[in-house]
């Protein structure tokens, strides 16, 4: 396997006069689960498809396990699972008919094809509905048949373009933890979301982009490697703690909201809120009931970049 699965260089997508994608240098490692993070309109889904030849570049190359797309388009297609953001066409089908025909698309065998929708239609909780129509489906059915889809060849590649965008709560979870299976196999997977919490959840790497433009890239515990400002503390006497607080130099604004301490603090002294405000509550016999960042690590670099509000 190449050092990096995904590899573009200047990849760039104009519509007409407008400038969709620019220069786009993505790097995805075999075997990392890599967040195409980005709000709405950013390009993650243009770029997915020119990763998955459905688009063509206006200039740029792509590079998928080293061989070129979209010249290399039928090879690199055999190793890849593609879950668009609107998947699943064949309406009058039902699940089992579809899964069995995407199987034997993918070239398998139909007695091969049959046993793959079986196993995969129980793996994605769709296995009671498997002589449903796809057109008698709800969103979130349909998106675990595309998932299902995405997975009939067992592919080394799966490209996830907003995979949970459908699912609800607890479908949203499930399916995390189907991620972080198929990546302990040795799966490769990049995926497209706005929701960062997910992202946290489930990837080891990262890109951020922003107007079609790749703001950063690379693991994410070396991204979030920063330092926050903002922090929540409750201990068991709060006001005690808040008197204490609003005399620190290393404090730029503190204050209660809803049982919880808020506390900003100024970067140029934080260090010593780590020191002094455990020693002050130690001395003081308080409890430690809840002490952290106000928003998660990942959140504060794209606040910070981006200036804008995201789900989380």
């Amino acid at each position: 396997m190449p050092a990096y699965v995904i590899e573009t260089r200047d990849l760039t997508k104009f519509f007409g006069k407008r400038n969709i994608i620019y220069h786009l240098n993505l790097k995805v490692p075999g075997g990392a689960v890599y967040g195409f993070l980005g709000p709405n309109g950013a390009g993650k889904t243009t770029t997915i498809k020119m990763l998955t030849a459905a688009l063509r570049p206006t200039y740029g190359e792509i590079k998928i396990f080293d061989l070129e797309m979209p010249r290399e388009r039928v090879e690199i297609m055999g190793k890849v699972g593609y879950m668009p953001e609107q998947p699943i066409a064949y309406e009058d089908m039902t699940i089992f008919e579809f899964l069995t025909y995407m199987g034997r698309l993918s070239g398998m065998k139909r007695e091969e094809a049959v046993a793959r929708t079986k196993e995969l239609m129980k793996y994605v909780g769709v296995g009671r509905l498997a002589f449903n129509r796809i057109k008698e489906l709800s969103s979130g059915q349909r998106q675990r048949v595309a998932f299902a889809s995405a997975l009939i060849g067992k592919p080394e590649l799966l490209i996830l373009d907003e995979p949970t965008a459908n699912l609800d709560p607890l479908g949203r979870i499930e399916f995390i933890g189907k991620v972080l299976e198929l990546a302990k196999a040795g799966k490769t997977i990049f995926v497209s979301s706005h929701i960062v919490s997910e992202v946290e959840k489930m990837c080891n790497y990262v890109g951020l982009i922003k107007d079609g433009q790749l703001i950063e890239q690379g693991r994410v515990r070396e991204l979030v490697n920063v330092e926050g400002t903002d922090y929540d503390v409750v201990v068991s006497d709060n006001s005690k703690l808040l008197r204490f607080l609003k005399e620190q130099i290393y404090v730029r604004e503190a204050w209660e909201e809803e049982g919880i301490l808020r506390v900003k603090l100024d970067e140029r002294f934080a260090e010593r809120f780590f020191v002094e405000v455990p020693a002050f509550i130690a001395r003081e016999g308080l409890a430690l009931k809840l002490f952290k960042s106000h928003t998660s690590p990942l959140e504060r670099i794209l606040m910070k970049r981006f200036n804008v509000g995201w789900e989380g």
